[in-house]
């Protein structure tokens, strides 16, 4: 009688040991890879988000501003709500322009100072330049009524 063999590769089963550590460190590996990049496309996000909040509110004091300066009202501020907690805006308007140019008596050029203070306490500040004439003013005492 002859004895067999325990270990024979014809009847081996399953993955030794080391085949087994070798594919958990692989597959923990790549999860640490893979996590990773989750987490930093997801602080993008964040950031990205934060970016295109503050450049919205920011237009948005732009607008009121614009609006202000057609109705007389040369500077402001407030905050944008209980959506946006921590945000808010001013501006300030200055009259500037050539009075003695006789084309242009009716029509009243602005500097306009907008600002955008953030929760962090950062101040956004955009300055721009905007006109007022008699038209405009009708108009926002049509919509008024």
């Amino acid at each position: 009688m002859c004895a067999k063999p325990k270990y024979t590769p014809a009847n081996k089963q399953g993955f030794t040991l080391a085949e087994v550590l070798v594919a958990l460190a692989i597959l923990g590996g790549s999860m640490f890879v893979l996590i990773n990049a989750h987490y930093g496309a997801l602080q993008l996000h964040l950031m990205t988000q934060e970016e295109v909040d503050a450049r919205m509110l920011l237009e948005l004091t732009v607008s009121r501003a614009e609006m202000g300066v057609v109705s007389e009202e040369l500077s402001g501020g407030g905050d944008f709500g209980p959506r946006y907690p921590g945000y808010s805006w001013s501006y300030e308007a200055n009259a500037m322009g050539d009075t003695e140019n006789p084309y242009m008596l009716d029509i009243e050029f602005f500097t306009v100072t907008a600002t955008l203070m953030t929760p962090e306490g950062e101040n956004v500040t955009l300055q721009f330049n905007t006109f007022r004439n008699p038209e405009m003013q009708t108009m926002v005492q049509v919509s008024q009524r």
